[in-house]
Order: C-alpha cells, then sequence, then structure tokens
C-alpha cells in the first residue's frame, strides 16, 4: 500500500487530496497546524510546524516508520496576505509570505525526498501569473514553481518526479464569503485538483515531470 505524505492536509483542498487517494487504497499522513478530527483507516494525523526544519525531519521520520516511506509528498500549505502595493507592502509581511509559501515547501521536499525510495513524485501548489497588489504572494509562489522544477531535475536519477498545478481561484467556503456567486462554478473545485494529483503519482502520470500545470477552468 503506498504512502502520501500530505501538508496542509486540514484545509480544504488538502480534505478532497486525502478522500481521493484514501478512496484508491493510499495510506495518508497528515500533516498541518492543526487538527480537523477527520478519522479514516489507513489515515494518520501530525501536527507539525512546516517552517521549522527540526519539527519536519523528526515528524516524517516518526510518520515513516509507521506508515511507510512516502510514494508520493504533496504540499498544500500556502497563504495570502492583505493585498498591497509594493510600496504599501511591510517588509515583514512579504518575508512572512515567503517562509509560509516558499520556506514550508522546500523543507517539505527536503525531508521527504530523503525518506523516498526508486521512484516518487512530488506536487506543489503554484499561482497564476501575477496580479496587482499581491508582491508577496507572487514572488513566493515563483519560488515554488522554480524549486519544483529544480527537484524534478535532480530526482531524475532516482525516477522521483516533481510537477507544480496552478489553479486559478479554487472554490472554498473561505473564497466564496467574498466571491460572487455568478461566478463559483468557474473556479477550479478541489476534488479537481485531487484527481490530477492522484494522476501525476499514478503510473500513468510517470512520463510527465518538471510541469506547470495550469487548471484555469472557466474564468
Amino acid at each position: 500500500m503506498p504512502t502520501l505524505f500530505l501538508t496542509g492536509a486540514t484545509g480544504a483542498v488538502g480534505a478532497a487530496i486525502r478522500r481521493h487517494y484514501l478512496s484508491n487504497g493510499w495510506s495518508v499522513a497528515g500533516f498541518s497546524h492543526s487538527d480537523d478530527g477527520f478519522s479514516q483507516e489507513g489515515y494518520r494525523f501530525w501536527s507539525m510546524n512546516a517552517s521549522d526544519e527540526a519539527a519536519v525531519e523528526q515528524t516524517f521520520s516518526i510518520a515513516s516508520r509507521e506508515l511507510g516511506a512516502p510514494r508520493a509528498l504533496i504540499a498544500t500549505v500556502g497563504g495570502v496576505r492583505s493585498w498591497k502595493t509594493v510600496e504599501e507592502t511591510p517588509l515583514e509581511d512579504f518575508r512572512a509570505l515567503f517562509e509560509l509559501n516558499l520556506v514550508t515547501f522546500f523543507l517539505t521536499a527536503k525531508h521527504a525526498f530523503r525518506l523516498m525510495q526508486e521512484e516518487g513524485t512530488v506536487v506543489s501548489i503554484g499561482a497564476r501569473p501575477p496580479d496587482a497588489k499581491t508582491s508577496g504572494y507572487a514572488a513566493s509562489k515563483a519560488g515554488v514553481i522554480a524549486l519544483t522544477q529544480v527537484l524534478a531535475e535532480e530526482g531524475k536519477s532516482r525516477r522521483i518526479n516533481a510537477n507544480c498545478i496552478v489553479p486559478t481561484i479554487i472554490r472554498t467556503k473561505a473564497n466564496e464569503e467574498w466571491g460572487d456567486p455568478a461566478d463559483f462554478e468557474k473556479w477550479t473545485k478541489p476534488e479537481d485538483i485531487a484527481a490530477l494529483c492522484f494522476f501525476l503519482s499514478s503510473e500513468a502520470g510517470k512520463a510527465v515531470n518538471g510541469a506547470v500545470i495550469r487548471m484555469p477552468n472557466r474564468l
């Protein structure tokens, strides 16, 4: 039974991904800062600060012993802060977004790679083309895309693929709170992201490596 390591497991996208993998016979090790109480055979949860390297290394090691080495890592940790122009953005906000979006991916990919055997998959979540007032978010997510492509090159000798999915607005309850209901059907569903992740980590997706896969849905 293959094992998925899933960061951001309790978010809307993470929850959809864990359901999809569990329903297809995988074990899932879920990592997040808080537990949402989800329970199902084959699933284990660990509370983890993904920006703390010692915590990532220790928690991943425990999860690997209990559920098996990861066959795939899917990194969904990320977020945004208030929408401000470059001139208006405080340095601490800019740095915080790099910590949240890029550093967490770097650390989890680093330690998942060390645990993976001679085959595996890493999937990250990037961002659509930059908009105004998104400097920290856009720059840090561009770093996620670049780091994914570095991993794709470094993983070739071990048959470890790395790809980045770039959705537009994701249809989550949080986004529906500010969005126009007329647009909801145009947004990317978490379940569609989960299905693409599963394809990339399956035998059918083994030829896809270093790709930036956009999911614009109907926007």
